[in-house]
């Protein structure tokens, strides 16, 4: 569904009106600026609940909204005995860390928490600089362990990050643009923004809105949790060698 579509009636914000103002409640959101910005809003944080519903189901088959036309990797030069590296507040979740050795080619490290450091203090933790094997998130930073010894020279996107990132939000002067993940279940969002105005203004219909976002919800988290269906898990397990 569009964000907004007054020719056909077929957009999320049209959904909203019918729903809540009845046969002739078109226009009662479009035409009027107020609710508009408000509608706006309603739709982004619909937009935050499914983002957040999706990446706890979506297993192997990583989700990224389609609206974006990057991939969702981030990188950062690499400095020689530099520990920590600020992310972007937009990444929702880091889910792996890749640094590139002396020869060019990336590879993996593992995460770790300082809970997992039960002997030492932290700043004793692999402080000798060298190939970095280990990354901590702390705040909006990673940290490398141990820090790299690069030769004294930066490495150009030396630290690659991927990640998984918040939704592609909607603007007010929209119209064609859509949610970023599978179509059947975009009219979850204009159910959540219909919801929150129900709620906000007490009106009967909040209950009803309620049970039907509590059944699609479901729907979507049984969809991306088996969209990958192909593939078998496989088990590893690896020693933590700090302790």
């Amino acid at each position: 569904m569009v964000f907004s579509d007054t020719n056909t009636k077929q957009g999320l914000l049209q959904d909203c009106e019918f729903t809540l103002f009845g046969d002739s409640g078109y226009g009662q959101i479009t035409s009027n600026t107020a609710r508009l910005q408000a509608f706006t809003q309603y739709l982004n944080r619909a937009l935050d609940k499914v983002t957040t519903l999706i990446c706890g189901s979506d297993g192997r088959w990583q989700f990224d909204d389609s609206n974006y036309t990057d991939l969702p990797i981030g990188t950062a030069n690499l400095v020689d005995q530099q520990q920590d590296y600020s992310l972007s507040v937009t990444h929702l979740k880091v889910l792996r860390v890749e640094i590139m050795d002396e020869t060019g080619k990336y590879y993996k490290i593992d995460p770790m928490d300082e809970n997992d450091v039960s002997r030492m203090g932290m700043t004793e933790f692999m402080n000798n600089p060298g190939r970095p094997q280990y990354y901590d998130i702390q705040g909006g930073s990673v940290f490398l362990y141990p820090k790299p010894q690069t030769g004294y020279v930066t490495i150009t996107a030396g630290l690659k990050v991927y990640f998984q990132r918040e939704p592609s939000y909607f603007a007010t002067t929209d119209t064609t643009k859509v949610p970023g993940f599978a179509s059947v279940f975009h009219r979850l969002v204009s159910r959540w923004a219909c919801y929150d105005y129900a709620l906000a203004r007490q009106l009967p219909i909040k209950k009803d809105l309620k049970d039907e976002i509590a059944v699609l919800e479901e729907e979507l988290k049984d969809f991306y949790a088996t969209r990958q269906s192909d593939e078998k898990p496989a088990f590893r397990t690896q020693p933590t060698p700090w302790n």
